[in-house]
């Protein structure tokens, strides 16, 4: 066997059905061979953005695997693999390099010293009979703690040596509970406090502890937020439910937060990010995290505990049921008071949802969409700025990853390859990205990639002809220049490219048009629906 075929096999023994990729590597062959789908992409970015997805969409039962060319194609990678490191999730990257004496030599880059600073570990093969043990560290850095990308870089003469004696052992993934001491304590100050709020991060939904999340909040008859990347970790059609926030908050986070007297983080950083609102100064902060390294890393916290989130929120119910036999009765008060903050937002939106308005408001957009699909069977991604602001606080998702949120790093374009990544790990769900002009721009050849390579998704291209804040933060050039502004017709673009396209300009017509395309989507054809829409500040924030 040689060192490319035991890299196929241990793939297929980890359950790795399909890779993400942009040729040329001779791994691509070889696990194509061993009867791995390759998905060829566009560009290494792309690719990347893919298996993000499919990791988080398997909830990392299957992990993403990329494979891309030494040099350029590794080079090209960073951003990505960064986005995946801020965002805390797993996958596998495996790029080729130069041949072992080449390491040193002027021009030959140095996929592991360059990755490591993103990356929860880099290393490579030096030996086609290192492949085995290097995949299976690999796979345990992977399945433990923080989620996050591994770099495994691949000689370009390991691949063909030979070596004999084959033999892997897949690692199991390790998970622990919180110091009994600790959540006696978190409960105290839980039960204690007047107006408590748990604040549902991605660990949630990597514990897959939706149910225990939703069961303790029943219990104490507390509001749950969740971060941009930890929505969908509670059902928002719950009354208790209060939304997302980010950079923009729901509704019910802009009315209720400030009320709050402690904020309970459940797999969640509590770090700031993209200008985040948060938390109000003056709250006492309990935070429970499988990553030791985030306690009371932005906030001071009365109490910290370390522990998977699922066997840590079975933990804290077990707590509760002693120090409160029965819980609490359900709070009709409470209850009013969100339902309330919903329709004030509805309300405060007003408006921007008229189907007189010309161009058309996102928010009508993203209001259409609603309708169309069943958020139980849907899978929903944004890309960068506005597209991200409007819809993380008010599109309403009820099943865990139905909705994949981002935005550590926020780089534009990556809806689409989130999205193709989605398709690919559920096949039977209508994936959507919602997605700017200026997104469109970095990644709309992907449009192709989902056409060739048979995974239909719907686009939403909301085009406003303009890119972001930029007046705020550039305003001379703007002035003088017109640097925020774009131009094109993106329909004439994806059409070229193979999908289903629909420009619309008037609110009466989405309706119809999503419906047509929501039709092709499920007959199997991609489509991208452009609409016209204004330039829109998102709504609320602290």
């Amino acid at each position: 066997m040689n060192g490319g075929e035991a890299l196929a096999e241990v793939l297929k023994r980890e359950g790795v059905e399909q890779i993400f990729c942009f040729p040329s590597s001779s791994l691509i062959d070889a696990a194509a061979a061993a009867g791995i789908r390759p998905i060829v992409g566009r560009e290494e970015r792309s690719v990347i953005n893919m298996a993000d997805a499919y990791s988080r969409v398997t909830n990392g039962r299957s992990i993403g695997v990329v494979m891309v060319q030494g040099g350029p194609g590794i080079e090209h990678s960073f951003g990505s693999i960064a986005q995946a490191y801020a965002d805390s999730v797993p996958l596998l990257m495996l790029p080729g390099g130069v041949a072992r004496g080449r390491y040193g030599v002027r021009n030959s880059f140095d996929a592991v010293e360059a990755y490591r600073p993103i990356t929860k570990w880099a290393s490579r093969f030096t030996t086609a009979a290192s492949v085995p043990e290097q995949l299976r560290r690999a796979f345990v850095h992977l399945r433990s703690g923080r989620p996050g990308p591994v770099v495994l870089e691949m000689p370009a003469d390991v691949v063909a040596e030979q070596f004999d004696g084959f033999a892997y052992h897949s690692p199991e993934r390790p998970r622990s509970a919180a110091d009994p001491a600790k959540v006696t304590e978190a409960v105290r100050l839980l039960l204690s406090a007047e107006r408590p709020v748990f604040y549902a991060g991605q660990g949630v939904l990597w514990a897959e502890a939706t149910d225990e999340l939703v069961e303790l909040a029943e219990l104490v008859q507390v509001p749950v937020m969740t971060s941009y990347i930890g929505k969908s970790a509670f059902p928002e059609n719950h009354p208790l439910a209060l939304g997302a926030g980010g950079a923009a908050l729901s509704a019910g986070i802009y009315h209720l937060l400030p009320k709050a007297d402690l904020v309970f983080g459940i797999g969640s950083s509590l770090l700031r990010s993209l200008g985040a609102h948060g938390i109000p100064a003056g709250r006492t902060i309990v935070q429970a995290t499988a990553d030791p390294d985030d306690l009371g890393a932005e906030y001071p916290i009365a109490c910290g505990l370390v522990g998977d989130a699922k066997l840590v929120l079975t933990q804290l119910i077990e707590e509760v049921r002693s120090q409160l036999p029965g819980g609490r009765p359900t709070a009709t008060g409470l209850h009013a008071e969100i339902a309330e903050a919903r329709s004030a937002g509805r309300r405060e939106i007003g408006d921007r949802l008229s189907p007189e308005a010309k161009p058309i408001n996102p928010y009508r957009v993203i209001d259409e969409i609603m309708r169309a699909v069943d958020p139980a069977t849907t899978i929903i991604t944004h890309d960068s700025g506005y597209p991200r602001d409007h819809l993380a606080p008010t599109y309403e998702s009820v099943v865990p990853r139905g909705y994949l949120g981002w935005g550590q790093t926020t780089p534009l374009g990556s809806s689409l390859g989130l999205a193709l990544g989605a398709k690919a790990a559920a096949p039977d769900k209508t994936v959507i990205a919602f997605m700017g002009d200026a997104a469109f721009g970095q990644s709309g050849l992907e449009v192709e990639t989902s056409v060739r390579n048979h995974l239909p998704i719907l686009v939403v291209l909301v085009n406003n002809g303009e890119m972001g804040v930029y007046e705020k933060m550039q305003p001379v050039a703007v002035e003088r220049y017109g640097l925020k502004y774009l131009s094109g017709k993106y329909g004439d673009v994806a059409a070229a490219l193979g999908a289903h396209t629909e420009r619309v300009e008037n609110a009466w017509d989405l309706a119809p048009a999503l419906a047509k395309a929501l039709e092709q989507v499920a007959g199997g054809q991609t489509a991208v629906l452009e609409v016209i829409t204004t330039p829109e500040p998102f709504v609320f924030r602290l």
